[in-house]
């Protein structure tokens, strides 16, 4: 996983990647491969299941900031960003395979925003009981919230450094106009 991950940092994509080439990068003979996958599809779904784990044990640890008093969507936006940055082969393939038309890459990538999704919307209902703001639609809300953070930063990761600080305040603005139309929503 981690010679097909290093890889995919370099900026080559999934597609272009062989077998006997991630074997090789690993130290490993090609026979080897299938002790640990069946095949590059096995290969490239434990990496997709691996960044999932890895943004929903980063976004509980935003959570629990937000409860300290940090601003949740500021945390969180900062948060995911620095992540598709620090990975941008994985935040490109993701992107790259939630687009194409027929694929089980495509279905995990989907599962894996539907996860983070409602994750954040459940965190989104407690949120606003702790407070005791009536939230309208958390759902629809928490999956307007992943789509803008999600193409927003995959489409900064071919944007200049100087420009992202400034599309990342858009990002928290936007997300923040989303809580306050779902928490009026609530309130009617």
């Amino acid at each position: 996983m981690d010679a097909a991950a290093g890889e995919l940092a370099s900026g080559r994509s999934f597609d272009t990647l062989s077998l006997r080439e991630v074997a090789k990068l690993a130290g490993i003979a090609p026979t080897s491969f299938y002790r640990h996958f069946h095949d590059m599809e096995g290969l490239g779904l434990a990496l997709i299941e691996e960044y999932g784990k890895t943004l929903s044990t980063m976004m509980h640890h935003v959570r629990e900031q937000a409860s300290g008093g940090r601003s949740l969507i500021r945390a969180s936006v900062e948060t995911l960003f620095d992540c598709f940055f620090s990975n941008q082969g994985m935040s490109r393939m993701i992107m790259q395979e939630s687009l194409s038309r027929e694929s089980v890459f495509r279905e995990a990538a989907e599962q894996l925003f539907l996860t983070m999704s409602g994750e954040l919307a459940e965190f989104l209902v407690r949120d606003s009981n702790d407070r005791g703001v009536p939230l309208g639609y958390p759902k629809l809300a928490a999956n307007s919230m992943l789509s803008i953070v999600f193409t927003t930063g995959i489409a900064l990761l071919n944007t200049p450094t100087e420009d992202r600080d400034r599309q990342k305040e858009a990002t928290i603005i936007k997300l923040r106009m989303i809580m306050r139309g779902a928490e009026s929503l609530g309130a009617k």
